[in-house]
């Protein structure tokens, strides 16, 4: 788990705080500092990861940094994240794109 994110000193669960960084909009799945948002209507809880950074493991949309070194840990490619994949406003995260659907009627949502 990483630290927490800049400007929100939340623990994982929680509503992100007004200026963090990390926090989604729920709707959206945008930035909420870049959309100009106001309240907490749209508000997302912090999970204590980096945005993205669970979906991209999930989807298996990672980076391999060197081939010719295994001792490297893959990295979330958030490029492809976005590319492929869209903001599921049922399940509050980003999923490959006819998933969300897919994913909410075995679910019975």
């Amino acid at each position: 788990m990483h630290d927490h994110p800049t400007h929100c000193s939340n623990s994982p669960g929680q509503l992100h705080g007004y200026d963090c960084h990390a926090a989604r909009c729920a709707d959206t799945g945008h930035p909420r500092l870049d959309r100009g948002h106001t309240g907490a209507a749209c508000n997302t809880r912090w999970s204590g990861h980096r945005p993205g950074e669970n979906e991209c493991r999930d989807c298996g949309l990672l980076i391999h940094p060197r081939a010719d070194n295994a001792d490297l840990l893959p990295l979330p490619d958030l490029h492809r994240l976005h590319a492929e994949c869209e903001w599921g406003i049922t399940r509050q995260r980003m999923a490959l794109r006819g998933r969300e659907t897919a994913a909410g009627a075995e679910a019975g949502q």
